[in-house]
């Protein structure tokens, strides 16, 4: 029986396609090594093993508006990769309140 270290939660999950670049990281740290880039395409879905806490991320190129979240989920495929890197909704739907979505403002006009 594998064990979890402390603040590892287990949870195998559908996480669906990056939908921006992601940052593969050794741990659930900004401070982690990267250990490759994944590009987003619709076709490769992620699964995940582990959610942890981790360094809280800030995302303001989402179409919906800024993610921020300090969830980090270790993937079947190695390596840990921050929330913000999937769809809001999806992640949500895993894990409620795991990522924050504050819709983008509008650009004000001259």
């Amino acid at each position: 029986m594998s064990v979890s270290p402390p603040g590892h939660h287990v949870m195998r999950a559908l996480l669906g396609p990056v939908w921006r670049d992601a940052n593969i990281r050794s741990g659930p740290s900004l401070d982690s090594p990267v250990l490759r880039v994944v590009l987003p395409d619709p076709a490769v879905s992620y699964t995940a093993e582990v959610w942890s806490p981790g360094d809280e991320v800030v995302e303001d190129q989402h179409p919906d508006g800024v993610i921020t979240s300090s969830v980090w989920f270790r993937l079947s495929c190695g390596g840990w990769s921050s929330a913000v890197n999937f769809e809001p909704l999806t992640v949500t739907g895993l894990l409620t309140h795991a990522v924050g979505v504050m819709p983008h403002q509008p650009s004000e006009v001259a």
